[in-house]
């Protein structure tokens, strides 16, 4: 059985709150635990600022390796456990489990495990892992460029990047994959193919070509008010920074992201003495060949951003991308079936799954908590998804579970994806016991009360009393 590096030494620096807004827990998972699609709900408690969060160092000691040697615990204790969690007041009507075991795939816990659910943003672990595991951890989103001697048009294409930077990218020189390509490194590969002396001899066109993208930007799934608050933008393909207008980071949004990135494409043009009009809409898909263009970040990092940020907008395009490659659709119904044909491909059993977005906003996602800890295990296990572990959020120190478990003993030991939607609690990934077993699960829970404190509490509970378990059968 081989063994893999999975966590190095926790450093607790890494608790400190530093990108954009993890202060609010799960805050990334557009929390409507405070935001409701409800008609006329209370009005939603705005979202903080990100604070430092001080917390003490994980009391478990650190793990440098997943390992098949550590006893396996007892399933009765831990079927206890996942039983107490559903008798909770503060959890819903349909609270079930799925705990198996990462290596092996034994099941320690089934509490209507099969049984389908609203996933929320859990939604996303399903999108990230189908996507990387068939198009690969290094694959790159490509935005080009066409030059139409004839009519002196220069058409920008859409590739899925929509984490474009405004002027030069930072080409990997920083952790986070926003900003990996710039408008500026492209303005400049379209000036040394073209000439700088033809693109100055007279005015000429952009125009915009986001046609390979066949969706709606805006997904029908997604509710109004995510739109309107900054939670997502329209997933259109090619954006400056995920089609912000500010730098906050639930900034408004651009209502047309391909556009924006246009005019922004101009503005480098213009700087370059190009005399370049306003971008507009191609009325057609260009016909003329791509002369230059620049690659985004690796997809193994654009998953982890997606995961640990819980970024829908991101995730929508990585579904969309995804059926493009693989000769899909470019809709909602081609990305749930590149996503669940991935998965099955992979060994999960899809039966039941049902998707309707990529991000976790849809309300008629069906997704049964042993669909979510089986693919945990299996991406786990397979090559291209096999850093999955490190993708995740870590309880206690990272994305959206850094400000959750502090202080106890699951603090570092659990790595997994949140999921919040009004009524609904989840929560899938991995947790080490005391033993050093390494345990794939997932919680779904939904019929709680509006708000989200109670929940997230009870299942809190239930993990730290797993990360606790010295329960050897």
């Amino acid at each position: 059985m081989r063994t893999k590096v999975t966590v190095g030494i926790l450093v607790p620096a890494l608790v400190v709150v530093g990108v954009g807004g993890y202060a609010v827990a799960d805050a990334y998972d557009i929390v409507p635990g405070w935001v409701t699609a409800a008609p006329i709900p209370p009005s939603p408690a705005p979202f903080l600022s990100a604070q430092p969060v001080t917390a003490a160092s994980p009391q478990a000691s650190a793990v440098t390796e997943v390992s098949d040697t550590a006893p396996m615990p007892d399933a009765s204790a831990v079927q206890e456990l996942a039983q107490a969690l559903r008798d909770d007041a503060r959890t819903g009507e349909s609270t079930n489990v799925s705990v198996i075991d990462l290596l092996t795939g034994e099941t320690i816990v089934d509490l209507d495990a099969t049984d389908t659910q609203v996933p929320a943003s859990t939604t996303k672990l399903l999108t990230a892992v189908a996507a990387v595991a068939e198009l690969g951890p290094d694959y790159t989103m490509t935005t080009s460029v066409a030059w139409d001697a004839t009519t002196r048009t220069l058409t920008l294409i859409a590739g899925g990047d929509m984490m474009l930077a405004a002027d030069a990218g930072h080409g990997g020189a920083e952790a986070s994959p926003n900003g990996w390509a710039g408008m500026g490194d492209l303005t400049d590969a379209v000036v040394s193919a073209v000439g700088e002396d033809v693109l100055t001899s007279g005015a000429i066109r952009v125009e915009v070509d986001d046609s390979v993208f066949e969706a709606p930007a805006i997904n029908p799934e997604w509710p109004q008010y995510a739109l309107d608050v900054g939670y997502v933008a329209p997933a259109s393909g090619l954006a400056v920074n995920v089609a912000r207008k500010t730098d906050e980071h639930y900034a408004p949004r651009f209502e047309d992201p391909s556009l924006a990135a246009g005019d922004v494409f101009v503005g480098r043009l213009t700087e370059r003495g190009i005399d370049a009009g306003a971008a507009s809409r191609a009325e057609e898909p260009t016909t003329a060949s791509a002369i230059a263009s620049v690659e985004g970040a690796p997809l193994w990092l654009v998953s982890q951003l997606l995961l640990e940020e819980s970024d829908n907008t991101v995730s929508e395009i990585v579904s969309l991308v995804h059926a493009l490659e693989v000769g899909k659709p470019t809709t909602a119904e081609g990305a749930a079936a590149a996503t669940i044909a991935a998965l099955k491909n992979m060994g999960v059993n899809v039966s039941g799954l049902k998707l309707y977005d990529g991000a976790g906003f849809s309300e008629n996602n069906r997704i049964s908590p042993l669909h979510l800890a089986d693919t945990v295990r299996l991406a786990y296990a397979h090559d291209a998804t096999a850093d999955i572990l490190d993708w995740l959020p870590i309880s206690a120190l990272t994305g959206t579970l850094d400000a959750r478990m502090i202080d106890t003993s699951a603090a570092g030991q659990v790595r997994a994806k949140t999921g919040s939607l009004t009524g609904v609690t989840t929560l899938a990934g991995a947790i080490q016991t005391a033993d050093g077993r390494w345990l794939a699960f997932a919680t779904l829970m939904d019929g709680m009360p509006y708000g989200q404190d109670r929940p997230k509490a009870a299942l809190d509970e239930f993990l730290v009393a797993l990360a606790q378990c010295g329960c050897e059968g």
